[in-house]
Formats: C-alpha cells, structure tokens, sequence
C-alpha cells in the first residue's frame, strides 16, 4: 500500500492534474518495457503489441474558492462541515463551515486565501488491518491498480485520464487515439464504485453490468466469462445511475467496447472513503488475467 499512499498524497482535482500526471509520468517510465506520452495531463503508458486499453482517471473532486470565502464544488464532493480542507500548491489548511445565507452553502473557515485557489481534502490514507481509508480512493485506488496492472502485463495501453469528474475530456481525446494510432477496440475502465446492499467490502471488485450507460453485451460476455474463469472472487453489479469514463468512450465516435471493472467503497466522495484492501489486490488479479484474455479474441 506504499505506493497507493504516494499517490494519494498528491492532489489533482480536476483541472488540475499536473501534479499527478508528473508523479505518473516519472514513476511508470521506470517501468521496464513502458513507452510513455503526454499531451496536457493525459498520460497514455504503453507495454509490447497493446489489443487492451486501461482507463483510470486521475482527477479528484474538490473546492475552488469563490468570494466572500464560499466554496464552490469541483464534481460532487459529500461535506457535512467542519471537514479539514487544504489548499493545492501552498501550506494553508481550514476547515468547512456551513453556512446559512444562503442555505446549505459552504464557507471556508479562514480568511486572507484568494478566490480562485483550489483546495482538496486534506485527510491521509489510514491502513488498519485489511481496510484502507480516507479521502479520494475514488479514484486514486483506481490509478494504483492501472500501475499494477502495466508492472505485470506485458501487452497493454494505460490511460491516465483528467476530468472524469467534469468534462470527460481526458477519456475522449485518449480513446481518439489509442483507436486511430494503436488499433485499439476495447478498453476496461479502472474506477472504484459504490458499496451498496448488494454490492459489498470484502466480496471482492465488481464487474458492471450497467450504470446510466450500457455497455456492449457481446463484450460485457466475454469479461464476465473470462472473469469466471479467472479463479478470481468478483461480485456483479447492476445500477441505473452513475457513470465513469466509459460514459465519455460511449458518447465519442470512436467504435471501442468498454466494461467498468472496480472494487467497491464506503462513504463515496468523502474525506471517510473506505476499501478492503483484499478487494484492492483481487481488482489487480482479475485485470491480470482479463488483459491477456481479451487481448487473445480482439
């Protein structure tokens, strides 16, 4: 879990994901075998003769400070006050305040900061037996498994993808061209999703059979077979709502499949997210095997 700490510890709300995509950048070219290019804040990371795609999304949501010290969302962050917020690129830390004028709005609980600054949770990662908690798992536990997955499978493409949680972009000009300049017509999407009643920690990652969006039955077939045969616990997952950058790969004109393979959390979008870290390590597993497997029919 040392390197999932590491890249917890470096904020990338969306927009903002510089800093993330240089830790990415560094740290997979030392990967042996790894090409790597950029274009902005989308790192694509490529190993051998790649027929299978892997999109993690490295931005998070946050705050942007607006006037009179309010603080206006950056995706969908959960705030119930007095949550411990720090500001990206400086040392000042405050906390939330909710604030009645007008209703339900939040205010930051220090004054001198400049509207404009971007500020994220400012909670660490705690690892107590097998759970794993804290702020931003959704979808930093993502970005660790697509690091794992390029350590150990020798024929991949990893897109490390900003603004899933705004604009899809980096997911849109990623899939434009990994399908024109690689070939590639399938893609898993590695996200973290809900612990709900049927989906739950500890039963290991889910396989999504829909969320707002549905994927591809034929392909959705053949990762749920070659999940089955993996030996790997996986938990199957049916929502109507919610969305990933499969949504955006959806939406693009570009004819790749997709299929969401992530582990589940507790308390989504939170500065209290929580993951099994057995789920976390199966999640690796199952995208080891489903890789190779995929790869062989494309």
């Amino acid at each position: 879990m040392d390197l999932l700490t590491r890249i917890q510890a470096v904020p990338g709300p969306s927009g903002d994901e510089g800093r993330i995509a240089d830790f990415l950048e560094s740290h997979c070219g030392g990967i042996p075998g790894t090409t790597l290019r950029r274009i902005g804040d989308l790192v694509i990371a490529t190993r051998g003769r790649p027929r299978v795609a892997v999109f993690a999304h490295v931005d998070t949501i946050g705050f942007t400070l607006a006037y009179k010290r309010t603080l206006a969302p950056i995706g969908g962050p959960r705030v119930d006050g007095g949550e411990r917020i720090r500001e990206v690129g400086s040392e000042r830390t405050a906390t939330i305040q909710l604030r009645n004028d007008p209703p339900g709005a939040w205010r930051l609980s220090v004054k001198g900061a400049e509207p404009g600054g971007r500020w994220v949770f400012a909670e660490p990662l705690k690892i107590k037996k097998d759970q794993v908690s804290g702020p931003y798992l959704d979808n930093r536990a993502g970005v660790w498994n697509a690091v794992r997955v390029l350590e150990r499978v020798e024929d991949v493409a990893v897109l490390f993808t900003p603004g899933e949680e705004h604009s899809g972009r980096g997911a849109l000009v990623g899939a434009r061209l990994i399908h024109e300049e690689l070939g590639i017509s399938r893609a898993l999407i590695s996200d973290i999703t809900w612990h709900t009643g049927s989906i739950k920690n500890g039963k290991g990652p889910a396989v999504s059979l829909r969320d707002r969006y549905v994927p591809r039955q034929a392909f959705l077939d053949e990762v749920l077979s070659a999940a089955e045969k993996s030996g790997v616990p996986f938990q199957r997952e049916v929502e109507s709502a919610g969305g990933s950058d499969g949504s955006y790969i959806e939406r693009s004109t570009f004819p790749i499949d997709w299929v969401f393979v992530g582990a589940p959390q507790k308390r989504s979008h939170t500065p209290k997210e929580a993951c099994c870290v057995a789920d976390l390590h199966a999640m690796v597993d199952l995208y080891a095997h489903l890789i190779p497997a995929l790869s062989r029919t494309a």
